[in-house]
């Protein structure tokens, strides 16, 4: 193991522990107990991280907790997808600082890049640390190239490099579900869970895989994307064409509604039909992707207004349906529901994930200039 990864290994333990000790951080890590102090001084010295507290202990000295310092930085998290577009700024635990509306659409990067300058006038002189950017669409998160994204009608777009030569801060990209998922475990909600899948749900679906705490993003940049997987039933149909926001309010187009909440009001015997077949196939790709990964969890994020309480129920009993069943040990299924700028804050997510490794680099290269 090199110097610098000693300071990122023990930097994204506190992260995912925190409030953690170091001796919690030792045995944890497996390195001596000289080489976790000497890199949690580095980290509070530069102030990225801080003390929450002492842990009484029945015998002994008590032991001083750290955990990430959220004011150390703020990020910018910008979601673009089918949804909404949107800009977040929150600080390093996904507090929530600002927020800015751009129109839905199509935008070149341009205009992207002079509405991300208008929102950073109004947050004053806050230090912004990174920039993360979700988005609907293929994404090549090495290069930071839009590959491909029909809601924008960018192909090819090196928006990153873009984006950093005329903001000069770090900027990251991810689409929308991997960025969904990495937010969950830096903020948070994954727990202690090492496997996990975060299926998004929308005009699209996907799904963000995360085994033993890392992202996993397939050889293409590609893994997750059920919603290009074809139904089984030989109908030629993908899992969107069947289940998507989209596709079912163009089912039920006669009445009326603009968002799928609206259809739990008095539905009628095909509201019901639609998502109950929509409910059947999405819970049931869901369930294959945990027999496949066998995760500790399985959510599904969507925006309130997506949340159709049919919908739920029937994507829960078919989940329930297919899951495995070799073990006791049954994989559960939760929905985020919650906000409707989930994807700005997953892009924010992104961003602290991504800065975790600059800071600790930068801590690191500090100290071999000492």
């Amino acid at each position: 193991m090199t110097a610098p990864s000693i300071t990122t290994r023990i930097l994204r333990l506190i992260v995912e522990l925190s409030p953690v000790s170091q001796s919690d951080l030792k045995a944890r890590s497996g390195l001596s107990m000289s080489t976790v102090s000497q890199a949690t001084n580095r980290l509070l010295d530069r102030g990225i991280i801080q003390e929450l507290g002492l842990r009484r202990v029945s015998m002994g000295r008590p032991k001083t907790l750290l955990g990430l310092n959220p004011d150390y930085a703020n990020v910018v998290g910008i979601q673009l997808n089918a949804e909404r577009n949107l800009i977040v700024m929150t600080d390093l635990a996904g507090n929530l600082v600002g927020e800015q509306q751009m129109p839905s659409g199509e935008l070149t990067p341009r205009q992207l890049g002079d509405a991300l300058a208008k929102f950073l006038k109004t947050t004053g002189d806050r230090h912004v640390g990174a920039i993360g950017l979700a988005l609907s669409g293929l994404v090549d998160a090495q290069s930071g190239y839009c590959v491909r994204s029909t809601v924008l009608n960018w192909d090819n777009e090196p928006v990153v490099e873009q984006l950093q030569a005329r903001f000069h801060l770090p900027v990251f990209i991810e689409n929308d579900a991997n960025a969904m998922a990495l937010a969950a475990q830096v903020f948070g909600q994954l727990g202690q869970s090492r496997t996990a899948i975060v299926a998004t749900y929308g005009k699209g679906i996907g799904a963000g895989i995360i085994l033993d705490r890392q992202l996993y993003p397939g050889r293409h940049g590609t893994a997750g994307e059920i919603g290009n997987a074809f139904l089984t039933d030989g109908s030629g149909r993908t899992l969107e064409d069947a289940a998507s926001s989209k596709a079912i309010l163009r089912a039920l187009a006669e009445t009326g509604a603009t968002h799928l909440a609206a259809l739990d009001e008095r539905p009628s015997p095909q509201t019901l039909e639609v998502l109950r077949e929509a409910g059947e196939h999405l819970g049931s790709a869901l369930a294959n992707l945990a027999v496949a990964f066998d995760p500790d969890v399985v959510y599904l994020a969507m925006e309130p207004q997506m949340a159709s309480r049919i919908l739920l129920d029937q994507v829960t009993q078919s989940f329930h349906t297919y899951r495995l069943k070799l073990t006791p040990q049954l994989t559960p299924l939760q929905f985020l529901t919650e906000s409707n700028r989930m994807w700005a804050l997953g892009a924010a997510g992104l961003a602290v994930d991504r800065l975790i490794d600059v800071l600790s680099t930068d801590a690191e290269a500090e100290r071999n200039d000492n």
